[in-house]
């Protein structure tokens, strides 16, 4: 290698630090003595030595760490490597990777229309907590408008404790994985994002009920609310995972709807293949909506029952067949 290379500290498949080393030797560890100190507590206070040797080659040496020192590939422990450009070391938890300053770089991306970085709204100071005090008053409304009893101080105490839960919660799994993945938390983003998430979950049967209500839709609309739901779905993971991976985009969405599809059609299973759901209890909507949001006009009552034809006679069938 050449007299002057670099050391790369990776974070999974991208670099999370680089080091000029000009100088030799060079000692790496936790301990603040070192030359590049590693924010590992897996790493040893003096873990190993870069140094070169009598033929001009350059070394790197286990000082005796705790953990040891190991190749990436093939994986194996080691005392000392001869490096070559492009090797890979594993102490602890971190993976460094030497490079020489002749290595070649990809070819630079060309960006469409330079614009100035903005930064996500997630990530705003406030978007947090403005976000999950709209969810609760939203699961309030919806609570209080949906109850035709006297109020319920439980129940409204239970719709504003179970998005505050549940965003909390579940912002708190994804920010673990943020750190393990990327080493900062994003809290915040993710609490926003859960927020939007309990929020849409809540509006889509009210927005499409409306919707539903005032266009009179067949029963095919069930695929609309399946669709939306997935949609949206797609969206609170898609960016979920934009903070937990390092993928473009555009492949991330893409692998995020092919999983969306596949889990889709998985819940849709019995009615594809033509069993048809059954119950006992009748489901209808218990938000009442106002005569002015109807669009379509409504059909007659004898509509209905030149309808029952059909079901008529397959029950006069089923009757003369049985036994």
């Amino acid at each position: 290698m050449d007299e002057v290379i670099f050391l790369e500290v990776l974070d999974g498949d991208a670099v999370h630090a680089r080091h000029r080393l000009e100088r030799f030797p060079v000692t790496v560890g936790r301990g603040y003595a070192n030359d590049i100190i590693l924010d590992d507590p897996k790493v040893s206070t003096s873990h190993l030595r870069i140094e070169r040797t009598e033929d001009g080659k350059l070394l790197v040496r286990d000082v005796g760490s705790r953990n040891g020192t190991f190749r990436v590939e093939p994986w194996a422990q080691l005392a000392e490597l001869v490096l070559a450009d492009d090797a890979r070391v594993a102490v602890g938890d971190t993976v460094l990777r030497f490079r020489s300053r002749a290595h070649a770089v990809e070819i630079t991306r060309v960006t469409a229309v330079p614009v100035a970085p903005r930064g996500r709204v997630f990530e705003r100071p406030f978007a947090f907590p403005a976000m999950l005090a709209a969810t609760v008053v939203a699961f309030l409304l919806q609570e209080y408008l949906t109850s035709y009893q006297k109020t319920d101080w439980g129940s409204l105490t239970v719709a504003v404790l179970v998005p505050v839960v549940a965003a909390f919660f579940w912002a708190g799994i994804w920010s673990v994985a943020s750190k393990v993945a990327r080493r900062q938390f994003h809290f915040g983003a993710h609490g926003t994002i859960a927020s939007l998430g309990l929020l849409g979950a809540l509006s889509i049967p009210l927005l499409l009920g409306t919707v539903v209500y005032g266009l009179a839709l067949g029963p095919w609309v069930r695929w609309l609310y399946l669709l939306s739901y997935l949609g949206w779905m797609g969206c609170v993971f898609f960016w979920h995972v934009r903070y937990v991976s390092r993928a473009e985009p555009k492949r991330l969405a893409t692998l995020l709807a092919i999983i969306l599809v596949c889990f889709g059609v998985l819940t849709q299973l019995d009615s594809l293949l033509g069993d048809e759901d059954f119950s006992s209890s009748l489901d209808f909507d218990r938000t009442l909506l106002p005569p002015a949001f109807r669009v379509a006009s409504a059909k007659p009552v004898d509509a209905f029952f030149d309808g029952t034809q059909d079901l008529q006679k397959e029950v006069d069938k089923l009757a003369k067949e049985a036994p």
